[in-house]
């Protein structure tokens, strides 16, 4: 009996951490590096550009030259783009579930949400003013 309950403790434990990282890690991290590049430009574009845009899609058609296939890989996800001051910010989301944030200014991937053990709601939480260089 006291090996059994052992067993079942351990099952939970394993399930509740597979759940918890039940992303591929491969997969997030092919999208990091693609929501990273295209913060990047989205980022750049809204600097360097003369052009102001009506809206965030404008934006980010724009800096990718309209190249939808560009976003293909975010398809199944919901990407937001928030601007803060004249910095962008890009969150991947799926089923309203943070999974990638990226601030455009800086070189890293900034947030694998999808990496917490506690699910994290699909709200930007990144301030630009705390990590971008001005």
């Amino acid at each position: 009996m006291k090996y059994l309950s052992l067993l079942i403790t351990t099952l939970f434990a394993v399930g509740c951490s597979s759940f918890a990282h039940s992303h591929d890690p491969e997969r997030m991290a092919d999208l990091a590096s693609q929501l990273k590049d295209i913060s990047a430009a989205v980022d750049g574009t809204l600097k360097f550009s003369s052009e102001k845009y009506l809206s965030s899609q404008a934006l980010l058609l724009a800096a990718i030259d309209n190249d939808k296939t560009r976003l293909q890989a975010f398809q199944n996800y919901q990407l937001i783009i928030e601007i803060q001051d004249n910095n962008a910010i890009l969150l991947l989301c799926e089923n309203e579930i943070a999974l990638i944030e990226d601030a455009g200014c800086t070189a890293q991937s900034d947030i694998q949400h999808w990496q917490s053990l506690n699910k994290v709601a699909c709200t930007v939480s990144i301030n630009s003013s705390e990590v971008c260089d001005f």
